[in-house]
């Protein structure tokens, strides 16, 4: 059984509807957070509250809205319902999909808006929260921040400045005893891969050292324990998770 690590830490999960984001809302919960999932679209975030409130018996906030919009009306609604906030989980993100010269400025700001903007306006909207109950910050970037193998020019930079971002705010935060970290996946088979046939995850995998593609539910179990106990004397660092590819 699961060491309960992270009993009654109230968790707000971007993007918990669906991929890493929910795999990290089922860990927490069946670690003994109380768990709240922000995202855009309501029917994956009840589908995904749904299945871990029948999996763990814990309940599950959703909260529809959006971030870069509306970061500090999410937080509120999560501290209004479970009282306070422990985890502040920046995972949500999106891509542009396109070369830079098919990008225009519209798809740039969409893109660094959600991924990075939005993230300085939830921690903004967290630390009030957080400072004094030795709140966590844990960001979720990408292989893309230091790889220019996958994604687009703007997703790129905003995993690139995720990190930093990251950095800096860990130095901030830990004269009171708060912490940031960044986990950097690399190949994760979640379902915005769905689209991609087989062959695509074939020929990836003789690249990876570790001879599989990634799982959520790799990712998950580190956020766990980067925002428990366990790990009080880690911040500011950026755990890459990518089967060793990296490492090549």
């Amino acid at each position: 059984m699961t060491a309960k690590r992270l009993t009654d830490k109230v968790t707000l999960i971007t993007g918990g509807g669906t991929g890493i984001g929910a795999a990290i809302a089922a860990q927490f919960a069946q670690e003994g957070a109380q768990v709240a999932i922000c995202g855009r679209r309501p029917g994956p975030l009840a589908v995904t509250a749904g299945r871990i409130e029948e999996e763990t018996g814990v309940e599950v906030l959703t909260v529809a809205g959006d971030i870069y919009a509306d970061a500090d009306g999410i937080v509120q609604r999560t501290v209004d319902h479970f009282g306070h906030l422990d985890i502040l989980i920046n995972n949500a993100a999106i891509s542009a999909g396109v070369t830079v010269d098919e990008m225009g400025y519209g798809e740039w700001r969409q893109v660094i808006g959600v991924n990075l903007d939005a993230v300085f306006q939830l921690v903004r909207a967290a630390l009030p929260h957080l400072a004094g109950r030795r709140g966590n910050v844990l960001h979720i970037s990408s292989i893309s921040a230091v790889s220019g193998e996958f994604d687009d020019v703007a997703y790129a930079a905003s995993k690139a400045g995720l990190e930093g971002f990251s950095r800096r705010l860990a130095l901030e935060l830990a004269p009171q005893g708060m912490r940031s970290n960044v986990i950097r996946p690399g190949l994760i088979r979640t379902e915005a891969f769905d689209r991609m046939p087989d062959e695509f995850f074939q020929a990836q995998v003789p690249l990876i050292p570790l001879n599989r593609i990634g799982q959520p539910e790799d990712i998950a179990r580190a956020a766990a324990f980067l925002c428990s106990s366990d790990a009080e004397f880690i911040t500011g660092t950026v755990l890459t998770i990518d089967g060793g590819e990296s490492a090549k």
